[in-house]
């Protein structure tokens, strides 16, 4: 027989590390994003706001579309919603941002459980044609509805306060979104971690094994489509409120097309993947937003073609 010690020292599992290379990573990113106000441009610091706001729709379809295996081209419109909500309470009402977000919340919640009610249904390449069609819908009525301002929207939106504390200045909301952004991400991934997060996992592998093993397929569809187009509804609110005016532009179907484009860029099934994709698109389409007409010698949106390819 061999000697004890020499055994346990074999079989014993190795000590793990004290920081792994994955929280070295988010920590070098949360320095970095703390930092942010005193170290980046004006241009490159509202750059990054977007990339924030973009990331939580992206974070919303990692979850539905990578994980949950459930396609949807029509997340600007819930975007949409987050935003007009809150510009109705700020602007018509003159109500507090903070109602505005929780009506904003709550009207892109119903909205979305209406619509999810009848396109989960479907199936197959019916499902993705279903969003096409309410995205464009909705998107066409934000443009007919006179409360909404029309295609020329509403303006003198205020800006978000806290204990007196405004959010108006691009460096003050920076701090919000980014905050917003990776609480988002830490609740999630301890969601996926948990026995709900398994059961959304085993959407994508097949309905009829996942119900097999006792799954509620369709519970947990709708529940990962509600997750989706509330943090699409929260970014909305932090869009209107940085931008202290709001139209139909940003909430087109050609807009919620780019959105699923970060999230399957970055990896659909993986949460960290929505960040980088929207940091690839939103820099590479700043890049040939002002390259490709001085090459080309003509203006127009040629970005598209180049996502196209």
């Amino acid at each position: 027989m061999g000697d004890p010690a020499t055994s346990a020292a074999v079989t014993s599992p190795k000590p793990r590390p004290w920081v792994s290379a994955r929280h070295l990573l988010v920590g070098l990113l949360v320095v970095f994003l703390i930092s942010g106000p005193w170290i980046l441009a004006p241009f490159t610091l509202t750059l990054m706001n977007y990339v924030g706001l973009y990331s939580l729709v992206a974070l919303g379809l990692a979850l539905m579309t990578g994980i949950g295996g459930m396609t949807s081209f029509g997340q600007a419109a819930f975007v949409g919603l987050g935003a007009y909500a809150s510009a109705v309470v700020s602007v018509t009402f003159m109500a507090s941002p903070w109602l505005g977000l929780l009506a904003g919340i709550g009207l892109t919640a119903s909205v979305a459980f209406v619509l999810g009610s009848v396109t989960l249904k479907l199936s197959g390449h019916f499902l993705p044609l279903g969003t096409i069609a309410w995205g464009l819908a909705i998107y066409f009525l934000f443009g007919n509805l006179d409360l909404l301002g029309g295609h020329t929207g509403l303006s003198g939106v205020p800006p978000i306060e806290i204990f007196g504390l405004s959010f108006a200045d691009g460096k003050m909301i920076y701090g919000l979104i980014w905050a917003m952004l990776l609480l988002a991400i830490l609740l999630l991934s301890n969601l996926l971690n948990s026995r709900e997060g398994r059961a959304f996992r085993s959407l994508k592998g097949g309905l009829v094994m996942a119900e097999a093993m006792g799954v509620n397929t369709s519970a947990y569809r709708m529940k990962a489509f509600l997750i989706s187009a509330i943090l699409a509804g929260i970014s909305g609110w932090l869009y209107v409120h940085m931008q202290r005016f709001v139209n139909p532009t940003p909430f087109s179907l050609n807009i919620g097309i780019e959105y699923l484009f970060m999230a399957v860029l970055g990896g659909a099934g993986y949460l960290w993947g929505a960040l980088l994709g929207a940091v690839v698109i939103t820099v590479m389409k700043q890049m040939l937003q002002d390259t490709l007409p001085k090459i080309l010698g003509v203006s127009g949106s040629f970005e598209i073609i180049v996502f196209g390819i």
